[in-house]
């Protein structure tokens, strides 16, 4: 029988593994299925900005933010191993500032231009004790953007389970559009991934996550 790990757990076994750190360019482009042209569009001019990473893993992502030229990064992640990656991996920003620290736990008011997450909320139980934080952190006029996975109830990573708490796209908006957001319209994320030998997934040519905008 499987374990079952927590996400932390899950997040710091991938850390020791490797996985994020010298990725290579397939493996790169794999994962961009859930941040590739569309998440980046809604992301928008994050130069001269203040940005927050929740679930910021090894670091693949902020990396190409601060090389774009954000004022700074906070980056936030479960795993003390995943911060420890990202740390090695991002050494040379001096206006990055990582957290080992859970969202729900994480505040700090009208601090931020942008936040965004990128497969992390499906770890998340409490979501509105979460994007509560998430919103009142954002400064007037700040945008939040989530790339959400359609995931089920739990992962199998194939030696492991790790529980999930999956929402909706549109449970997303409500809460946000009760905590006094603007929600944009969804973006669909469509897996058209196609490997080194043309190899491609089961999901190829579906939508395998959505992405919600919104602006305080």
């Amino acid at each position: 029988m499987k374990p079952t790990l927590t996400a932390r757990e899950h997040y710091d076994r991938l850390a020791e593994m490797g996985n994020g750190l010298n990725d290579p360019p397939a493996l790169l482009e794999f994962m961009a299925r859930w941040d590739g042209p569309p998440f980046w569009n809604a992301l928008g001019d994050t130069t001269k900005k203040d940005v927050l990473e929740v679930g910021i893993g090894c670091g693949r992502i902020a990396g190409q933010l601060l090389k774009l030229g954000c004022s700074s990064l906070t980056g936030l992640d479960i795993s003390p191993k995943s911060i420890a990656a990202a740390r090695s991996q991002l050494n040379e920003f001096s206006n990055l500032n990582l957290l080992v620290a859970d969202v729900t736990e994480f505040n700090r008011p009208a601090s931020f231009d942008v936040v965004y997450s990128v497969l992390t909320f499906m770890h998340v139980q409490d979501k509105r004790k979460a994007l509560w934080n998430l919103v009142d952190s954002l400064r007037q006029g700040g945008q939040i953007i989530l790339s959400i996975d359609k995931a089920s109830d739990m992962f199998d990573f194939g030696d492991w389970l790790v529980p999930l708490h999956p929402w909706t796209p549109e449970q997303y908006a409500e809460e946000l559009s009760s905590l006094g957001c603007k929600v944009n319209e969804f973006i669909p994320l469509i897996d058209n991934w196609s490997g080194p030998t043309g190899q491609k997934t089961e999901t190829y040519g579906e939508q395998i996550a959505t992405v919600v905008k919104a602006t305080r």
